[in-house]
């Protein structure tokens, strides 16, 4: 397993409930299956969480509505040569 794949995947289990509880936007810091804390900023919950925690050991994730909110489509141009 990756590190913190455990952690992605309980963030996904439980995304829909944490956004009705706390709110689209906000950020969770997640270790194993324990929720370490919820932040308004990814800065805060950094600086927070950091001090205590060696980083790539937590998951910090922002809380969106559905998954679909969290896909990034990513397009690049094709680059045509005029020789």
């Amino acid at each position: 397993m990756r590190p913190l794949e455990k952690e992605y995947r309980y963030f996904i289990e439980i995304m829909g409930d944490l956004a009705e509880k706390h709110g689209a936007g906000k950020y969770v810091a997640i270790k194993g299956h324990d929720i370490l804390g919820v932040y308004a900023s990814y800065e805060v919950a950094a600086k927070s969480l950091y001090q205590d925690h060696e980083q790539g050991t937590i998951l910090l994730q922002r809380i969106e509505e559905s998954i679909d909110a969290m896909t990034v489509h990513l397009h690049t141009p094709r680059i045509v040569s005029s020789a």
